[in-house]
This record gives structure tokens, C-alpha cells and sequence, in this order.
């Protein structure tokens, strides 16, 4: 009889490592794909602003450069254009929010960008 007892304990300790071993799956893969969408890297940011911007890119393709990534705001200032774009720190504990701004020539040429970074506390 303690042999088929031990048995039965043995198929539900079993149950449970499995299922436990799928719920740590998930919520690790789920926490990769909210991770992925939400968090905000401004050095990619930087580099993409680098790589697809040089000097003298017209304001439009930076408009479109900026819309592309779903700014709270773009204004165009005429010689300026400033964006705001929110997201998640690398932690999800923090807001970010990364404040561009480019400027322009007289002939609506890039000229230069800023940046500066801004964490909140949730």
C-alpha cells in the first residue's frame, strides 16, 4: 500500500514541476514581448537619428522620421522642430521621455539635433 501512495505523490509533484516549468515560460516570453514594445532606448534612438538623418536632410523626411516612431507631440517651429517620445526605462519602473530637437537652414535643411532624457518615477 506506501507503494502506491508514493506513487500518487509522485504524479502530482510531477503535474506540478510541469506545470510550473509552462507558467515560468510564459510569463519570462510575455515579459520579453512587453519589454520589446514599451521600453524606450535612446541609444538606438541616437543611432537611427545618426544613420538615417545626416546634415542637410529635408524637414519633411525628419518629420516622417519622427512620426514614424509615434511621438506624445511633433511641433514644427519653423526652424525648429520639436518632438516628444514616451516610453518605458529599461527597468519598467521609469517613464522615459526623450525631447528632440532639430534644426533647420533657411532652405528646410537639417542642420543639427538635440536630445535630452527625462526619467519619472511611476
Amino acid at each position: 500500500m506506501k507503494t502506491s501512495t508514493t506513487s500518487s505523490e509522485g504524479l502530482v509533484t510531477s503535474k506540478f514541476l510541469r506545470w510550473g516549468t509552462v507558467v515560468v515560460a510564459l510569463v519570462l516570453i510575455l515579459g520579453l514581448l512587453v519589454r520589446s514594445h514599451y521600453v524606450l532606448d535612446s541609444q538606438k534612438l541616437d543611432a537611427d537619428i545618426r544613420n538615417e538623418l545626416p546634415p542637410g536632410t529635408l524637414k519633411a523626411r525628419v518629420i516622417e522620421f519622427i512620426l514614424q516612431r509615434k511621438p506624445q507631440f511633433c511641433d514644427d517651429l519653423g526652424t525648429h522642430v520639436k518632438a516628444r517620445i514616451t516610453g518605458r526605462a529599461g527597468n519598467l519602473i521609469y517613464r522615459k521621455d526623450i525631447i528632440l530637437d532639430f534644426e533647420f537652414d533657411a532652405s528646410r535643411r537639417l542642420l543639427s539635433f538635440s536630445k535630452k532624457v527625462y526619467l519619472t518615477f511611476i
